[in-house]
């Protein structure tokens, strides 16, 4: 429906938009609007761009498993069946994921690894709001303000405030409080029953400019009201979540998985005693519940399952089960081999490996897909987990070395772990790269490079006289991403303030995950994987260096805007 605001749902309706669709656009012989009009109309823009800013801080602020380095290269985007597109992309993104990286701070684990909220959560909403109030329709607006070939301004109703859940005293300032207090005005477009409760957020005091109206049930009131009451993290938290996790009220159960969503890991494990291993179990066999949550439910049921819920995760996993009769039950797969990961330890590896890794046992080959979705997995294990060793995850990740077109899927992560003890495959797969996998070739260098071992630097020199221009372009990526060669050996002996310099650095650059689902993407990866960030000499000429660089993109940045700006001014056509 026109106007229709899901929260959670991905989409926050604003000014000027509509759900599902593209933003109301102004037909173009409307009438002169008068002063007022416009006014409105600003506010309302500026409470589109506060609440846009505050989408994006949140987004930056979440832990991903792509690194810098991956966006430039283009694995950020798995699915794209044109590596030069993917490529041209990351490069573009790389620019955003240093500028994540500098909003990140470094926190604890989320409580789901595997899952990236759908949206501010109801709370972050009233938190960043100066006020916030449950309001009745008292009058909507009328009919012809709602049709397809409407005109003029944008149609609003009329509110009466019924419960103040923030800011009373701004909300009483204003004028909106008591018998005789004046009605909130604000854009509605959508056509909606008098009585209709809604939940309205203000900024801009002391006038207060008021978002767009949610629509809300009783019991989503009662829900909102309690949640105020909460405390501000903890497992006591989650625990009033976790009731409404799949709540007959979707917008309260799209709340509830983002709360998980963005909840640190250790107040997820401190539910243990309080997770129901068979309910999460059923609701990851249900083919009707979407891949996002299936991916929670499999971290929750990590949590707290047994090896009764580990045998069922097996045959999921090997398209048995509720997965032989439902494919949609695999979805979320990365999630659900860490969950078996976590059930069974570090002997549940043999079973990814066959399935989804290992091309020599002459068995099913596994989709691109799914392959993806296991490295996605083993990334989380090396990095945040303690469930395996890490030695056992690369020896996992080394499996892909043996095929060409899917090497560079762990090129990366094998020099962020710093696994020297493949020069010789690597520099072999170089040289052995055809048309279909030319690709490899960048990663394996920024490799060698980000190698401390004499040898590696031999290869480079030994393979720079084979494909210069792939050795060339290696060093501008890595460049570009503040990638440096690594010291010799013994330097790094005599050097320990490597280490922290090395470790501070990691922390300012943020990874970033991409938005595709990694079980329902196409056929085709990266253009070339990369390495993180080695130690760089921390010298003057380094940051004199990075300087220039970014006044330069500032620069850019700077005048397209200007001609932009100057294109879009009134009159500027010649008409």
């Amino acid at each position: 429906m026109v106007g229709e605001h899901e929260h959670g749902a991905g989409q926050v309706l604003h000014v000027g938009e509509t759900s599902g669709q593209n933003p109301v656009s102004q037909p173009e012989n409307q009438p002169d609007q008068t002063p007022e009009d416009s006014i409105d109309q600003t506010h309302n823009s500026s409470f589109l761009l506060w609440r846009r800013l505050t989408m994006l801080a949140t987004a930056a602020a979440r832990p991903r498993y792509n690194t810098p380095m991956e966006i430039l290269s283009g694995t950020a985007f798995p699915g794209s069946a044109d590596r030069r597109l993917a490529a041209m992309l990351g490069r573009i993104g790389l620019v955003a994921a240093v500028v994540g990286g500098l909003l990140q701070n470094s926190g604890p684990a989320l409580g789901c690894p595997f899952c990236s909220a759908v949206s501010l959560t109801f709370a972050q909403e009233i938190a960043q709001s100066e006020a916030a109030v449950v309001a009745r329709l008292i009058e909507p607006p009328p009919a012809s303000a709602l049709g397809p070939t409407a005109e003029g301004p944008l149609p609003k109703g009329k509110f009466e405030v019924v419960e103040v859940l923030k800011g009373g005293d701004l909300v009483a300032a204003a004028g909106h409080v008591g018998a005789a207090g004046e009605p909130v005005e604000t854009i509605l477009l959508e056509d909606k029953p008098i009585g209709t409760l809604f939940l309205l957020m203000g900024v801009e005091s002391p006038t207060l400019v008021w978002s767009s109206p949610v629509r809300v049930s009783d019991r989503a009131v009662a829900y909102l009201r309690k949640i105020q009451n909460l405390p501000e993290q903890g497992p006591e938290r989650l625990a009033f979540f976790l009731d409404h996790l799949e709540d007959e009220d979707d917008s309260l159960a799209r709340d509830a998985y983002d709360e998980f969503a963005v909840a640190p890991y250790a107040d997820v494990r401190n539910l243990k005693d309080r997770l129901d291993p068979k309910q999460l179990l059923g609701w990851i066999e249900d083919p009707a519940v979407q891949a996002n949550r299936r991916r929670l439910y499999a971290t929750l049921l990590g949590v707290c399952g047994t090896d009764a819920e580990a045998e069922r995760i097996a045959a999921i996993l090997s398209g048995q089960g509720a997965a032989a009769d439902h494919a949609e039950v695999r979805g979320g797969l990365d999630a659900l081999i860490a969950c078996h990961v976590a059930l069974r330890g570090p002997a549940a590896l043999d079973l990814v490996d066959e399935l989804f890794l290992d091309r020599s046992r002459g068995g099913k080959e596994a989709p691109f897909t799914e392959t993806y979705a296991a490295v996605m997995a083993l990334r989380f294990l090396g990095e945040e987990s303690d469930l395996v060793p890490r030695e056992r995850v690369l020896a996992s990740l080394r499996l892909l070395l043996d095929e060409p077109k899917l090497a560079d899927l762990v090129i990366a992560d094998l020099a962020r772990w710093q696994d020297w003890s493949v020069i010789d495959r690597l520099v072999t797969i170089f040289k052995e790269a055809k048309s279909d996998n030319i690709f490899v070739r960048e990663p394996v260098v920024n490799y060698l490079r980000a190698c401390p071992l004499p040898e590696a630097a031999a290869a480079v020199e030994e393979l720079n006289g084979i494909d210069p221009e792939a050795v060339r372009r290696a060093a501008t990526l890595a460049g570009l991403a503040g990638i440096s060669a690594a010291a010799p050996a013994d330097d790094l002996a005599t050097s320990p303030e490597l280490a922290p310099i090395d470790a501070a650095l990691a922390s300012q650059i943020g990874p970033v995950y991409g938005d595709e689902d990694p079980t329902a993407v196409t056929l085709g990866h990266n253009l070339a994987a990369s390495v993180p960030p080695a130690a760089p000499d921390p010298t003057a000429a380094t940051t004199a260096s990075s300087g220039w660089k970014w006044g330069l993109w500032a620069a850019v940045v700077l005048i397209v805007a200007v001609l932009a700006r100057a294109a879009l001014k009134p009159g500027s056509s010649g008409g």
